[in-house]
């Protein structure tokens, strides 16, 4: 249990990568007949091409990653540096698959996989994302302006754990606003605000899959 509790960061990572990988290789899966814009077509090949490239290198390196980060000591300034380099990188792939989920829309298939892979593989991984994201910004505030950048209203004077960012991420399904989770500096407010952007857009396209799965 000790262990978990002083590599949760690390799992949590891994879990998002594993989400993408098998997300992106259900998307993959997906029969497209056509698309309804040249453009479209133009850039999906690049999308198939970069993930042909970089998700062999992504994961050995990610293991190999994890694996160093569990072994050096927590308060490591090397080891943070690691787990922030990983989940940059993470992020950067959250947000291209996003792109892509965004571009099939275009593409001529109503195939139930799509709506599966978004609904229960890409959406669990943005959220597992912008929770990391939510604790990772306020953790830098606190130990460099002894400020945090988030208010948790329903905590009262009690502080946040890591438990309480992970949950006003995923509450934003349930919620068009992170009901009792406010930011209080111009940059806390734009994190919100992309993430319920993204959050409207996923479930978005979702509704549009599903309404397309009963009328076809």
């Amino acid at each position: 249990m000790a262990f978990l509790r002083r590599n949760w960061e690390v799992f949590i990572l891994l879990a998002v990568g594993l989400l993408l990988l098998e997300s992106l290789a259900v998307v993959k899966s997906v029969p497209v007949s056509g698309y309804r814009d040249g453009l479209v077509g133009e850039i999906l090949p690049l999308f198939d091409a970069y993930f042909h490239v970089v998700t062999p290198v992504l994961v050995p390196m990610s293991i190999v990653l994890a694996c160093v980060c569990c072994a050096m000591p927590v308060q490591s300034r090397m080891r943070r540096r690691l787990i922030d380099t990983f989940a940059f990188f993470y992020f950067i792939r959250v947000f291209l698959l996003f792109i892509l989920l965004n571009i099939l829309l275009f593409a001529r298939t109503t195939d139930a996989q799509l709506l599966l892979a978004q609904l229960f593989l890409f959406l669990p991984s943005l959220l597992l994302m912008w929770g990391w994201i939510y604790w990772r910004f306020d953790l830098y505030s606190l130990r460099s302006r002894e400020q945090p950048m988030f208010l948790f209203l329903y905590l009262g004077e009690s502080l946040p754990i890591a438990y309480d960012y992970f949950l006003a991420s995923f509450v934003s399904l349930l919620s068009n606003t992170l009901a009792g989770f406010a930011g209080r500096t111009r940059l806390s407010r734009t994190l919100i605000f992309i993430h319920g952007i993204m959050m409207w857009d996923v479930m978005g396209l979702m509704l549009t899959r599903a309404i397309a799965l009963v009328v076809r």
